[in-house]
């Protein structure tokens, strides 16, 4: 199984952080997300965690609990889902309308010993390596949490 990646230029970079600093107050995720966030990591969860199950446990109560382990994640980003859960956040049309014109230019051609096969379009995956693309991922998959949430 080969999967494509793309190495963001430092054009690319300079052009997403410009867009991060002028966009990210939208681009915010739950804070029970620990996942590509400043400040954040996996021990950060883990204390979290451990704590929600004391308190709990001093209170008597049943614990109940979610983990996802997303492999290859960032590659399994639809991007219409992306842009309509942007939209849903109330992220400025602008700001939409220039990642979707962004990310719908993507295409990519295989290589097999030394000759390119036709191109075809990219329609899901944020970039590898993009400054964008872990608040992008983290706003896909803050519904999950949303949801779990609801479920009690």
């Amino acid at each position: 199984m080969y999967r494509g990646i793309t190495v963001a230029p430092a054009s690319s970079k300079l052009f997403e952080s410009v867009l991060l600093q002028l966009h990210g107050s939208y681009l915010g995720s739950d804070p029970l997300q620990f996942g590509f966030k400043k400040n954040s990591s996996c021990s950060s969860a883990i204390f979290t965690f451990t704590e929600a199950i004391k308190y709990c446990n001093n209170l008597g109560t049943k614990v109940y609990s979610a983990f996802l382990d997303a492999s290859k994640a960032f590659d399994k980003v639809l991007h219409n889902g992306l842009f309509l859960k942007l939209i849903n956040r109330n992220v400025p049309i602008a700001f939409v309308k220039l990642l979707k014109n962004w990310y719908s230019r993507l295409s990519c051609m295989v290589r097999w010993n030394g000759k390119l096969g036709t191109a075809f379009p990219i329609l899901c995956g944020v970039r590898q390596g993009g400054i964008l693309s872990p608040f992008l991922f983290a706003i896909y998959v803050d519904d999950l949490i949303s949801s779990l949430r609801q479920c009690g």
